[in-house]
């Protein structure tokens, strides 16, 4: 609801009119405010930057706003502030990760009439193909019975509101909108300019009658972003102790959701794990993942990189030789001491018939954990004792080979509850 002073309306307008809208209050702006320090970090002196008005001053560095309806503009808002200023009611609040301030303009801080509010970037320099603009923008559901638009627009020349020739977007808000959530946009600048081009980006609030339209507007989370594609430096397998370890390593990623790890043995590929990504960062990043249980043969990995908005790459083929391994063994437990369970592993040089028994100190059987034929290889079995007291307690592995081979082997384990 907005709060109309109409003392003041008919001074201005030298009317005897009797006016019934909503919440509106001429006289109501922060005048100060008590938050941490902006998140403004220019980057590769090309003037891109990221901004979630944090800090106090506003605009923030290196930003302007122009107002040639007269009004006083584009302010900041923090967190929690109630009611909205020009309003009765409506509580801030920031997207995630917005901190605890965000950019605000409404219906009062534009002119006397109409509105036509500018809020202009720090200028950015020698824009590239895939370099982008991102923001997230909010029409406040408390002010949601009056229509408002917010153009995003591009300058290549200054900071004055007739430089802004350019169209980027149009956002409209009727009256009676229900889109009155924190929306995410991005834009990618060389669908608007030439590659090369050094820009300012505006965002210009503006309804002709602010009596009848004009709603409350957030601003958050701005970025202007370089293009830095996923570059992938290196990609390896190797088998070690009876599994593939793959490790890759990125140089710089952007918008990097992850990679699906995939794997094929004959003629398809199966995406066998994820792996999260970084997002978007200029850090080398290390990566790795581990292919157990496999049986001997012939496997072709690949990563298949996803970006947060579905697109995907692929990284270059490794392939690597799983031989069958040429003696028994029974390796120690990992871990060990164990709570509560561990994990067992075993060779076999020739399919099978294999037993593997879990005994207490009395020799007593306590597990029977497998009883039947497996193929030649390396195997791993997961033991819990979930059930079981503290103590030491031993495995024993029986091995028969299909060729009349045979091994037996016993080790100590220590459950440590």
């Amino acid at each position: 609801m907005r709060n109309v002073c109409l003392t003041i309306l008919i001074s201005l307008f030298l009317l005897t009119v009797s006016y019934s809208q909503e919440a509106k209050d001429w006289g109501k702006k922060p005048t100060s405010f008590n938050n941490p320090p902006s998140v403004y970090t220019p980057d590769d002196n090309r003037g891109y930057f990221q901004e979630s008005f944090e800090d106090v001053t506003f605009p923030p560095a290196g930003w302007t706003k122009a107002n040639p309806d007269g009004g006083t503009g584009w302010t900041r808002l923090t967190v929690g502030t109630t009611p909205l200023p020009g309003w009765t009611g409506g509580v801030v609040y920031t997207p995630s990760g917005g901190g605890n301030a965000a950019a605000y303009v409404t219906w009062n801080t534009g002119g006397a009439t109409s509105n036509d509010q500018y809020l202009i970037t720090p200028q950015i320099t020698n824009v590239q193909p895939g370099d982008s603009l991102s923001f997230w923008i909010l029409l406040h559901g408390y002010s949601n019975a009056y229509a408002d638009n917010v153009d995003i627009r591009i300058s290549t020349t200054g900071t004055a509101p007739a430089d802004f020739s350019t169209v980027v977007a149009l956002l409209t808000w009727p009256a009676g909108t229900t889109d009155t959530t924190w929306t995410y946009h991005a834009y990618e600048f060389t669908n608007f300019v030439s590659a090369g081009s050094n820009i300012y980006v505006a965002f210009r609030e503006h309804v002709a009658d602010n009596l009848a339209d004009g709603a409350a507007i957030f601003l958050d989370l701005v970025s202007a972003n370089m293009f830095i594609p996923v570059e992938l430096a290196s990609f390896n397998a190797s088998v070690s102790e009876g599994q593939v370890v793959l490790n890759w390593l990125t140089a710089t990623e952007t918008n990097n959701q992850g990679f699906q790890v995939q794997r094929k043995s004959n003629s398809e590929y199966q995406t066998i794990s994820f792996i999260d990504g970084y997002g978007t960062t200029t850090n080398p990043q290390n990566y790795s993942f581990v292919d157990n249980n496999l049986q001997p043969g012939h496997y072709t990995y690949r990563l298949k990189q996803i970006d947060f908005d579905g697109t995907f790459e692929y990284s270059n083929e490794v392939e690597v030789d799983f031989k069958v391994p040429t003696d028994f063994s029974l390796s120690q437990n990992y871990p060990n001491p164990f709570n509560p369970s561990t994990k067992i592993s075993f060779t076999l040089p020739i399919e099978s018939n294999v037993t593997l028994k879990i005994f207490n100190l009395l020799g007593e059987e306590v597990i029977n954990l497998l009883n039947g034929t497996v193929n030649a290889g390396y195997h791993n079995v997961n033991f819990d004792a979930s059930n079981l007291n503290s103590g030491i307690y031993f495995y024993q592995i029986e091995a028969q080979g299909n060729d009349g081979s045979s091994f037996s082997e016993v080790k100590k384990m220590i459950l440590a509850k």
